[in-house]
């Protein structure tokens, strides 16, 4: 089973890896991983309290992935662990039961059907020209690295109704321009990564904003106001929005330099080396990049459904691509199936993370963090801590909008008991899980960004890390600063 979720032909990226094989890798993850299942017999059991213990199956994911470099038997060896731990010998039906449950869950479903049309789109961007065509057109106007990064960042930040079409449509589009100057892709992923998310909650009108704002008023803060009336007394206080989008942009334009791994990817990158399609056909206007993207902005603006958005995409492409005679309908459908079985991988991933994220909430993980929390913080520093509770939990495992429908209800009402500020808190909870979806190697948006760099997983999410922790401690001032003030 490859951990890789796109080819790469990159060279290795770590140095130590020469002298660290896969194979002790392995070996060690999963002695450690035998360690803490024979550790976890300690636990309690069925419907107990757990405590400390809803702690465990996290810290185990992020050790065994660090430690072995694989992802997808991370999710799917600590999905088990959390199961084992609730149901013990019953774990085989257990496991297989939450599979089929988180499996025909209508929202889990929905994503999952977007990733895979998200993959179609994909596949059609790259089999078909149409990245290829708009990286040429683009790069008329990118007359060096740093416009070049620039043009990513903005265009990022353009697309930012959604991280989703950020995340597939510039990744996809600008990685062959940002290489043709010497850019490697780990660094295109990351720009895309640093202004993507962070850019959705900056807008007022972003998917996760509307999310925000309708838990606010449903939670009664601002019921008598409109949604963004509402968001615009969180905004801000994204601290960590603005640095990541910040320190995004500013690597684009090379004034924050590659640092750690992403200075190796520097010297590794093939600056001859032009991501061309494989077939020598005429390729289509660019134009017909840019049509699929704007039917998936409007339908998400006028449908509010950015999966009808995808589809109907899918659609215009290839009866705009047909009608031009750029291709032929089973060539279309062709493109557009291999998409889909390139994202197989994040499909599968995310199948596992649900079944790993419902049993960490059955153990009762959320909980113990607000209820350590909530209990011994004096109100002004209630941001400071959730910020940094949750920065770390989703750092390991980030549940993003899971997180906000269970816990915006619970802060408001906390906030409202010890006279802590309810936007400053909500901001610190949502730049926490913000934090998560541009940092974790678990967030779909990451896996998503790799997918369409073409960067294999663990080599994004450690170029990448740095710049992310770099936010998170401007933030962590940031609402330090607002505690000490008061």
């Amino acid at each position: 089973m490859t951990q890789e979720l796109a080819p790469s032909t990159e060279p290795a990226l770590e140095p130590s890896e020469a002298r660290v094989s896969p194979r002790t890798r392995a070996i060690a993850g999963y002695v450690g991983l035998g360690v803490v299942f024979l550790l976890s017999l300690l636990a309690p059991s069925g419907d107990a309290e757990y405590g400390l213990w809803s702690l465990l199956p996290a810290v185990t994911l992020f050790g065994f992935i660090l430690t072995t470099h694989r992802v997808i038997e991370g999710f799917l060896w600590t999905g088990i662990l959390a199961v084992f731990m609730i149901h013990r010998l019953g774990l085989p039906a257990a496991w297989i039961g939450s599979l089929n449950e988180q499996m025909t869950d209508a929202d889990n479903i929905w994503l999952l059907v977007l990733l895979t049309m998200i993959g179609g789109l994909l596949g059609v961007f790259e089999r078909m020209g149409l990245s290829a065509s708009f990286a040429r057109a683009v790069s008329r106007l990118a007359r060096g690295p740093r416009a070049a990064g620039a043009i990513t960042a903005v265009s990022s930040l353009l697309l930012s109704n959604d991280s989703y079409l950020s995340a597939s449509g510039v990744g996809v589009s600008m990685t062959p321009v940002n290489r043709r100057f010497g850019l490697p892709r780990a660094f295109t992923a990351s720009v895309v990564r640093s202004t993507g998310e962070p850019g959705t909650t900056l807008n007022p009108f972003g998917s996760t904003s509307v999310l925000i704002a309708g838990l606010l008023i449903g939670a009664g803060y601002g019921a008598d106001r409109s949604e963004v009336s509402v968001y615009l007394d969180v905004l801000p206080y994204l601290f960590y929005s603005f640095a990541a989008v910040i320190i995004g942009v500013l690597l684009a334009i090379r004034i924050v330099p590659a640092v750690g791994a992403m200075r190796r990817e520097f010297g590794a990158v093939d600056v001859d080396e032009l991501d061309e399609p494989a077939e020598t056909r005429t390729q289509p206007h660019f134009v017909n990049f840019l049509v699929p993207i704007v039917v998936v902005i409007a339908s998400a603006i006028v449908l509010a459904d950015i999966q009808l958005g995808f589809a109907l995409a899918l659609l215009a492409t290839g009866l705009l691509l047909v009608a031009q005679r750029a291709t032929t309908l089973s060539e279309y459908v062709d493109a557009v199936i291999e998409g889909m079985k390139d994202i197989f991988s994040l499909v599968l991933l995310m199948a596992l993370a649900f079944v790993l994220v419902n049993a960490v909430s059955e153990l009762g993980f959320t909980e113990f963090i607000v209820d350590s929390v909530g209990g011994v913080i004096a109100p002004q520093w209630l941001p400071f801590a959730i910020f940094l509770v949750f920065g770390i939990t989703e750092m390991l495992v980030t549940l993003n909008w899971s997180l906000y429908i269970l816990l915006v209800p619970v802060l408001v009402t906390l906030a409202g008991e010890v006279g802590a500020s309810v936007p400053m808190t909500v901001a610190a909870l949502l730049s926490a899980g913000t934090f998560g979806v541009a940092a974790a190697i678990s967030s779909d948006v990451g896996l998503l960004t790799a997918t369409s760099t073409r960067v294999p997983l663990y080599r994004h999410w450690i170029t990448n890390l740095p710049y992310q922790v770099a936010a998170a401690v401007v933030a962590l001032i940031g609402f330090a600063v607002l505690g000490f003030i008061g």
